[in-house]
């Protein structure tokens, strides 16, 4: 068992990302007609999370991340801002 059977951490990456899509996609903004192409930039990632030792190698995760997409697919300087939690299941080998 580690000596902590709760173990916090912080996350934080960078990196580059493209999209490469079939086909255009159409719609619309505020009553507006918008095409979305695939385009390329810069990610950035920030999160928090605990990993709870539930026996020595066994553990559960749990974790909250913002991810940042600049210009993914979109010529525009239109972004893209998500946030997503993850719970799971780990064996530390």
């Amino acid at each position: 068992m580690p000596r902590y059977a709760i173990v916090p951490y912080v996350l934080a990456g960078a990196g580059y990302a493209w999209a490469k899509l079939d086909s255009p996609i159409t719609g619309g903004i505020n009553g507006r007609p918008v095409v979305l192409t695939e385009s390329n930039g810069f990610t950035v990632n920030v999160g928090i999370g605990a990993k709870y030792y539930v026996m020595n190698n066994l553990f559960i995760n749990v974790e909250a991340r913002y991810r940042y997409l600049s210009r993914l697919v979109s010529n525009s300087n239109q972004s893209l801002s998500t946030t997503e939690t993850t719970l799971g299941v780990g064996w530390r080998f």
